[in-house]
């Protein structure tokens, strides 16, 4: 009996020790996760993975997915999703995520099914309807994403997303004012979104409204100051009004941010010719053309 009692206690040891490992290594992918460090939070997560018991296994599955989605590994995403779903199938996040994964891959079709799985299995899911808005737009499918999107609203009237989903649909159907009317409610609802900032810029400067697209921009990049296609847009925005001088140090900021923009070196030595800088711009010419002309 003696025997017996030591190998139950043996065994109870190493389970607790085996659980004490699990949780340390999750608790550290989960910190990596959100450092946004995702490929060290990965091998932590397929350390879990080996020593997780039966009821963590959806969650770990969950989190390795998202890893691989952020790294764009998404064939990978896809594949921890499907196993996550084996554990609840019903579970319409899931299949939301998959959908997300497949749009990214390019698969809208897939993105579509997918997508459209979630709505079934959450008839009030409005990040699933806005989705699947988006992908039909990305089909050329303006008003069928129109009817989408309302649909959305329809569950949450001051769901900013998809009010700037709609006015992305208005603006390709040339209905300019009504685009201004629904990113300026997205802004209503949400006053740091840069997206429905940036959007609106779009429009202004389509209509030949410079000014008003200029503070749009101006906007955005008080909320984010590292995306490159607004401080572009911006810069062609100040070439239009004929401000050169701050359309140079615009493009200046684009290029510091994204190098591979041809556009935004040759608009930068256009801005520098017409200020009259003509010694700098001729130092930026041969740096173009040593990085492009090769």
């Amino acid at each position: 009996m003696k025997k017996i009692y030591f190998f139950v206690f043996f065994l109870g040891v190493v389970v607790i020790c085996f659980a004490a490992d699990f949780e340390t290594t999750y608790e550290n992918a989960r910190r990596l996760m959100n450092e946004n460090k995702n490929a060290e939070a990965l091998v932590n997560l397929k350390q879990a993975e080996v020593i997780a018991p039966e009821n963590k296994r959806m969650h770990i599955y969950i989190d390795i997915a998202i890893c691989y989605r952020r790294l764009k590994n998404y064939d990978r995403a896809i594949e921890y999703y499907l196993k996550a779903s084996k554990f609840s199938p019903k579970m319409a996040d899931i299949w939301y995520n998959i959908g997300l994964a497949n749009y990214y891959k390019g698969n809208l079709k897939e993105a579509i099914a997918n997508y459209n799985k979630a709505i079934e299995l959450n008839s009030d899911y409005t990040e699933a309807y806005n989705a699947l808005a988006m992908t039909y737009r990305d089909l050329g499918l303006v008003d069928i994403a129109i009817k989408t999107i309302n649909k959305s609203l329809a569950i949450d009237k001051n769901y900013a997303g998809a009010y700037n989903i709609l006015g992305n649909c208005y603006e390709d159907k040339g209905w300019h004012l009504k685009a201004i009317e629904m990113y300026k409610k997205a802004i209503s609802l949400k006053p740091d979104y840069v997206s429905a900032f940036y959007n609106l810029g779009i429009v202004y400067d389509e209509i030949g409204q410079y000014n008003k697209a200029i503070d749009s921009y101006e906007q955005a990049l008080k909320f984010n100051n590292k995306d490159a296609d607004i401080y572009f847009n911006l810069g062609v925005t100040y070439m239009k009004v004929k401000q050169f001088n701050k359309a140079q140090d615009i493009f200046k900021e684009t290029i510091k941010l994204n190098d591979s923009n041809k556009k935004a070196f040759e608009n930068l030595i256009e801005a520098l010719k017409e200020s009259g800088q003509i010694k700098e711009a001729d130092e930026w010419e041969q740096i173009k053309k040593d990085k492009f002309d090769r």
